[in-house]
């Protein structure tokens, strides 16, 4: 017999508000009455495109494996090159390069377990037919192709893949992997190249979509054994790219036949293709991973170039970290320092105008504007700055030119009082760590150059500690006296980063782009770097984010800068000030990702 529920069915909750939407847990299809607005609501996931944080290296003609949140692009063009990059699900790190320089290849499987085949070379003969696997530790080649080829499309792991069609001569070949070797299998029924492929499907189940000549909306299965037609496109495409499996998949971007790139998508049912939402950014020649409810596309032949888009099918609206204008300084300047937090932080000496004149000024900002103090006791530039908006310490600097100064000051929030020296006179630049009564200043340029010693300093007096291994001079420091991090600066190699347990320094990952005069913040296990200069002459805007172990790509500034302050969290922080051309007073603040469910009316009309 039929229960109340299987009759009337579940009663509608009638609430005096929506249900809370920051869950990841809140379900599809959720149904409420509202009150208050008198609206019949519910949970209804959608389709969108969000931007995430760019490419270490720019570049197209490239392709992906793995998910959104654990993938990698090996090899890249214009130019052939060996590189590789990880995706996080929030940003990039370097990865280990490959054995052979290759563009335009074939990437299939898994972060940890990668198989890359075919590509292009930078010279003749052009096709490439090495093999390569990664095993989450080191690349080994293997077994070539039967046939070399470049603009191909593949499916598959590292112990069953596919390679089909692809450059020269419009290929229909088609060979399988078995985990030792290459074999011909049967042909695809149309010669293609530079289309799109689900980066997730198996060799018995692959789907290969769109390509040239010129532009086509062709799709393909494969079942293992033979290849079959299944309903076009809706947009013939040529250079975009794709994610999924041979039953659920995407499809985005690409040139229309004679046109420019586009922000077109596509996702397939296993039957036909239905155009949803539209990437923020046109681009061809992308690298497309992941699955068809979570799929990215990174790089491309867009400008700029380099940017990451994640895809998502959900109720959750996910708003990445991004960084935002806040107010401006009331004196625009360079090479002073900032500590605290983004709703109270503090902005301390610097030079500026006419002649670079060295400032004693100090500002303090509420997270919407700066408001202007008492000055330090002595106008220093290239100096390092601890703690809070009401409890700050000043340490070295320089009055002018190369003078090094070993004094200090501490700051109640109000006004500068003297401190006693730190032992060796210095200009540490954005070196200072911890708070005002437990203080780490580390490295920094001191007669004639870049000195490793550190000091610390317990409220009362600086005392000598462990030197660093590499002198630092002009790099990025976080952290605490006890859980410190002092990254990259002038030194070369310029990556390097030291990490500090309140005795002893040790070398951890290097960031990805070497550069001093920079913002930082954060902490020892989540801390950012953003801005400054990158060898031999670009102002960067790029941000790194450090979660304790390995650095990687955050969404960049608006604005790139250097000789700039900084300060805060990784969701919360701030940077000031710096150069551009000219001296600037301009402010960006970083707000972290968050992740909130759409609610929507239902409608019965």
């Amino acid at each position: 017999m039929a229960t109340y529920r299987e009759i009337k069915g579940l009663k509608v909750p009638y609430l005096d508000a929506d249900l809370p939407s920051a869950s990841a847990s809140t379900e599809e299809g959720g149904v409420w009455y509202n009150s208050a607005t008198g609206k019949l609501r519910a949970f209804v996931a959608f389709n969108t495109w969000s931007t995430s944080a760019p490419l270490i290296n720019v570049g197209q003609n490239m392709q992906g494996a793995g998910t959104q949140t654990a993938g990698l692009i090996a090899g890249r063009g214009p130019s052939v090159t060996t590189t590789v990059e990880e995706y996080n699900g929030s940003g990039w790190a370097a990865g280990t390069a490959m054995n052979s320089g290759r563009t335009n290849n074939v990437v299939v499987g898994l972060q940890t377990a990668t198989l890359v085949t075919g590509g292009y070379y930078g010279s003749s003969p052009y096709s490439r037919d090495e093999t390569e696997i990664w095993n989450g530790s080191s690349w080994t080649e293997v077994g070539d192709l039967g046939t070399g080829r470049y603009a191909a499309y593949g499916a598959g792991t590292t112990t069953a893949a596919l390679c089909a069609g692809g450059l020269p001569a419009q290929k229909t070949l088609s060979e399988e992997w078995n985990g030792t070797s290459w074999t011909e299998g049967n042909d695809i029924n149309n010669g293609r190249n530079s289309g799109a492929y689900a980066n997730q499907a198996t060799q018995t189940a692959a789907l290969i979509y769109g390509g040239g000549p010129g532009s086509d909306a062709n799709v393909e299965s494969y079942n293992g054994t033979s290849w079959t037609e299944e309903n076009n496109l809706n947009v013939a495409q040529m250079g975009c790219s794709g994610a999924g499996i041979q039953t659920f998949a995407l499809e985005f971007g690409g040139q229309n036949p004679g046109a420019s790139a586009v922000v077109t998508t596509e996702i397939y049912d296993g039957s036909s293709w239905t155009e949803t939402t539209d990437m923020s950014t046109a681009r061809g020649d992308s690298a497309g991973f992941g699955l068809a409810t979570s799929g990215v596309c990174a790089g491309g032949n867009q400008s700029p170039k380099g940017q990451t888009e994640e895809f998502a099918h959900s109720i959750l609206t996910y708003t990445p970290a991004a960084w935002a204008s806040g107010g401006n300084l009331n004196n625009a300047r360079k090479h002073f320092d900032s500590t605290g937090i983004q709703t109270a932080g503090l902005a301390v000496g610097g030079y500026s105008g006419p002649g670079d004149a060295t400032q004693a000024l100090s500002e303090e900002y509420d997270g919407s504007s700066w408001t202007e103090g008492n000055d330090l006791n002595t106008a220093r530039h290239y100096l390092a700055v601890s703690g809070t908006q009401t409890a700050g310490l000043v340490s070295g600097g320089t009055t002018g030119g190369t003078n090094r100064n070993a004094s200090s000051e501490e700051y109640n929030g109000t006004s500068y009082t003297e401190g006693n020296d730190l032992n060796t006179a210095r200009y540490p630049g954005n070196n200072g760590l911890g708070t005002q009564t437990a203080a780490v200043i580390g490295s920094g340029a001191a007669a004639p150059g870049a000195v490793a010693n550190s000091e610390e300093y317990n409220g009362t007096s600086y005392t000598e500690g462990n030197d660093l291994n590499t002198a630092h001079d002009l790099g990025y420091g976080f952290g605490i006296q006890t859980a410190g991090i002092i990254a990259a600066g002038t030194q070369s190699p310029q990556a390097i980063v030291e990490s500090y347990d309140g005795s002893s320094w040790t070398e951890v990952g290097d960031v990805n782009t070497g550069r001093y005069y920079g913002a930082s913040g954060g902490t020892q296990t989540d801390g950012f770097i953003a801005a400054g200069a990158v060898p031999p002459a670009t102002v960067s805007a790029l941000t790194e984010a450090y979660d304790g172990t390995a650095w990687a790509t955050s969404p960049s500034m608006g604005t790139a800068r250097y000789r700039l302050g900084g300060g805060g969290t990784t969701t919360a922080g701030f940077a000031a000030g710096g150069k551009t051309s000219d001296d600037v007073a301009t402010t960006e603040e970083l707000t972290g990702a968050t992740t909130a469910a759409e609610a929507a009316d239902i409608a019965f009309d």
